[in-house]
């Protein structure tokens, strides 16, 4: 069974899931109204302080070769809020994006497609010596 340490303590990967499940149930509101509760998002920031460790250590635990594959899934969870977020208005584009790139490795890409191909021509000049 694998084990980690956090701040002096060792912690299993069940323990490790149980945690990370009791972030993701827990529903902190952000905004109450008349007609709507939006809860706080879920984001990889917040699972580092649900969990106590700092995003550093967070990293390296999805680096380990028994505690990576909750971390990275944990991660999409973060990552799937933050889009869901986005599309219900919660975080403006600005936000989003900000989060998304900062957090989660997207990247802004360019694609250029041309429909002209260049011809090179290469001739082949014989020097001759006397």
């Amino acid at each position: 069974m694998g084990k980690m340490m956090t701040n002096g303590k060792s912690i299993t990967k069940e323990e490790l899931i149980s945690k990370i499940e009791s972030y993701f149930n827990e529903r902190v509101v952000l905004k109450e109204t008349k007609e709507y509760v939006i809860f706080a998002p879920k984001t990889k920031v917040g699972l580092a302080v649900h969990l106590g460790i700092s995003m550093q250590t967070l990293s390296d635990w999805e680096k380990d070769k028994d505690f990576g594959e909750i971390v990275s899934k944990a991660k999409q969870r973060c990552e799937m809020d933050i889009l869901n977020h986005s599309l219900i208005g919660t975080y403006t584009p600005s936000v989003s994006m900000f989060l998304l790139k900062n957090q989660h490795g997207y990247v802004d890409k360019q694609e250029v497609v041309s429909d002209s191909v260049q011809k090179i021509e290469i001739i082949r000049s014989e020097v001759k010596c006397n």
